[in-house]
């Protein structure tokens, strides 16, 4: 950052004053003094016109003329430390202004001078002290009070800082913008109580303005006085219904607190109100979806639809409430009419690439997420439901791109580690399908999902079984009443020969989820090795008759 530098002291008028005040005209009977000063004068003179001239060099060699005749002129100093910051010499500027000081302590053009120099070197602390002693010399100037705030700010001098933005905020007499800016810092510096006065102060001044009272609430709320901050904001909307401020943090103040009631009751006043006050009705519209009031969120949200500001998020909304009432065509509806008003809106896309799996229509997702695809080429949760659904669709070998894609963009999503397992598990990737589980374990040790998902695929690999037991009995732990669980448990129980308890465990799993085809396939299997082969068909033919395509199911009927 360049700091703020206004030539605010009209640098070229001092020349002239020091010109006029050295000294009188010299008689033939004036003192060696005197001659001494005139020379120095003419010296003086003759360098400044120079220095109009843009001639630096040549106006050094005059003012270093003067200095041998004046050596006490704080002005021939200043004037020569100035040519030498011209000359891109600041180590000499330096020198000669710091002496120029020594006689003129206060003279204001000399400290910004210093001050400038030495953030040009990027020495910031000596510029921080000379720009220090210019807020004691000249303590009404705004330029000087930001250019050190910016200098405090960048070597996180946060006391001082804070000191100077008081001061600022005294000289200005509590302007907005500044006691917003003080605000600030004492929330960032967690100094909750002076930021409350601070609060109290402004609205002291300003009580007609709504800024005043949302600062208030957000102060508020920072100090946990929830109710209070409450009604600070309400205050605000008291002056201006349509603050967006206000309103937003009304929202989530009472999302926060689960208080669908009163988030509904108070927008639902304002709409009353204010039929075209969009926002709230929006806000009182997701309210009630909240609240799972889903009628009354329709009603509050259709409006919106005709107001092109809003017909984004009215859409979306109006998707949601309609999934949730399982209207799925017309959640579909607001959802394509989404893709169409905010293309590069993802979410748009994931909400109807969502309903499309939901309903078993996985082409059309498939075909749907390639076009999101193209021009959000980077989005991980539609990287993730496009895997999700080659996956589905049995396209294994096209699911892997996008599902790694997915998991290196966010390698803790559950949902892309599990689909991809399965792809893996599939096109029999074990080594990669080891990897991934394991490093998910590692993160998510207690999910039972994955801990059942790898245990069955070591059991079908028939490989490190007692370890795939030690998972799923964790898994059952964490959800006893899953049935493919403890099915899972039965079908490594089967692979490790003790079918005595794989029988137990897959019987568990069929008390609970007696329809499963695959699991009463198992218990077939069981019986099998158990020597009973009667029961073996049953369960057999009664796994055929709900997948009556199982190839592999004929087959073993045919054999027995």
């Amino acid at each position: 950052m360049k700091l703020n530098i206004k030539n605010v002291w009209f640098l070229s008028i001092p020349v002239f004053l020091w010109a006029c005040n050295a000294t009188r005209p010299v008689t033939n009977n004036g003192s060696a003094v005197e001659l001494s000063q005139t020379r120095a004068h003419d010296h003086y003179l003759s360098g400044a016109l120079y220095d109009f001239e843009n001639q630096y060099k040549n106006a050094l060699v005059e003012y270093r003329h003067a200095l041998r005749y004046d050596s006490t002129s704080a002005q021939i100093f200043k004037a020569i430390g100035r040519d030498y910051i011209r000359l891109r010499e600041n180590e000499k500027a330096i020198q000669y202004l710091t002496r120029a000081l020594r006689f003129n302590p206060t003279d204001k053009e000399t400290l910004h001078y210093l001050a400038e120099t030495y953030y040009s070197l990027k020495d910031f602390d000596n510029a921080a002290i000379y720009y220090e002693q210019l807020v004691e010399a000249d303590p009404y100037n705004e330029t000087v009070y930001s250019n050190l705030i910016y200098l405090y700010s960048r070597s996180g001098k946060a006391l001082k800082l804070i000191a100077l933005r008081e001061k600022l905020v005294e000289l200005l007499d509590y302007e907005e913008e500044a006691s917003v800016q003080l605000w600030s810092l004492y929330m960032q510096f967690n100094e909750v109580d002076k930021a409350l006065a601070l609060s109290k102060k402004l609205l002291d001044i300003h009580p007609d303005t709504p800024e005043s009272w949302t600062l208030r609430g957000t102060t508020l709320e920072f100090a946990n006085d929830t109710s209070n901050a409450i009604k600070a904001y309400q205050q605000a909307l008291a002056i201006d219904k349509r603050n967006e401020k206000a309103l937003n943090q009304l929202y989530v103040l009472f999302l926060k607190r689960r208080d669908w009631n009163g988030l509904t009751s108070i927008f639902n006043r304002l709409v009353e109100q204010d039929s075209a006050n969009y926002t709230a009705r929006l806000l009182l519209a997701e309210g009630y979806f909240y609240a799972d009031q889903l009628d009354s969120a329709r009603q509050a949200a259709l409006p919106l639809l005709k107001n092109k500001d809003y017909q984004v998020r009215a859409n979306l909304l109006l998707g949601r409430i309609a999934t949730g009432q399982n209207m799925l065509d017309e959640a579909k509806t607001y959802f394509e009419e989404l893709t169409r008003i905010s293309p590069q809106n993802p979410r748009a896309w994931e909400f109807l690439a969502i309903l499309y799996l939901q309903s078993g229509e996985f082409e059309e997702c498939a075909a749907l997420l390639k076009k999101a695809l193209a021009s959000l080429p980077d989005d991980q949760s539609l990287l993730s439901l496009y895997g999700n659904a080659l996956q589905q669709l049995k396209r294994y070998p096209d699911a892997i791109a996008p599902l790694k894609k997915a998991h290196q963009l966010d390698a803790s999503d559950l949902n892309t580690i599990v689909t991809l397992g399965l792809v893996y598990d599939q096109l029999h990737m074990y080594p990669q399908l080891d990897s991934l589980y394991s490093s998910a374990l590692e993160k998510f040790p207690d999910n039972a999902l994955l801990l059942n998902n790898y245990s069955y695929s070591l059991g079908e690999r028939g490989v490190q079984l007692e370890r795939a037991l030690e998972m799923v009995r964790r898994a059952l732990q964490i959800e006893p009443h899953n049935a493919a669980y403890h099915d899972t448990a039965g079908w490594i129980l089967f692979k490790m020969g003790n079918y005595e308890s794989a029988r137990d465990a897959i019987l568990k799993s069929l008390e609970i989820q007696p329809e499963n085809p695959e699991v009463i396939e198992h218990m077939g299997d069981v019986y099998q090795k158990l020597g009973d082969i009667e029961k073996a068909r049953q369960y057999w033919n009664s796994a055929l008759r709900l997948d009556p395509e199982n190839d592999v199911l004929k087959t073993k009927l045919n054999e027995q």
